[in-house]
């Protein structure tokens, strides 16, 4: 039942990737009745176990590795229909599924460069 949800979050997402906290947010609105059933850290801990566990047994849940120091609940899913299973629900969610997601979101970058060395602001050379 979860995994429906999770597939449903992300084929209908507007976003090309969502991560754990985008997931629970989403699902919980959907599902309102979720909420009681358990804590948002327990849904926190058990949403990205249920993506994993797709994606080992068949690859319908790609990851995208954050770089941040906590890189495993930063990291952003996405849905890949090809691989899914259930090859009805694959194919009734690419015709709902928005057309044309960003491959480029789907891929790890470097947003955090080293500062640079203390630069004095004038050159010697330009010294009066």
């Amino acid at each position: 039942e979860l995994i429906g949800m999770l597939v449903e979050a992300l084929a209908t997402s507007r976003a090309s990737s969502m991560d754990s906290l985008a997931l629970h947010t989403a699902i919980t609105q959907t599902h309102p009745h979720l909420k009681t059933k358990h804590s948002k850290k327990e849904w926190l801990d058990l949403i990205p176990a249920m993506l994993e566990a797709g994606r080992e047994r068949c690859g319908m849940f790609e990851k995208v590795q954050s770089s941040g120091t906590d890189g495993e609940k930063q990291a952003r899913w996405f849905y890949v229909s090809e691989r899914d299973e259930d090859r009805e629900r694959a194919e009734l969610l690419d015709e709902l599924m928005p057309k044309q997601k960003r491959n480029e979101t789907k891929k790890f970058k470097k947003y955090y460069y080293a500062p640079l060395q203390k630069v004095s602001r004038w050159d010697s050379e330009d010294a009066i």
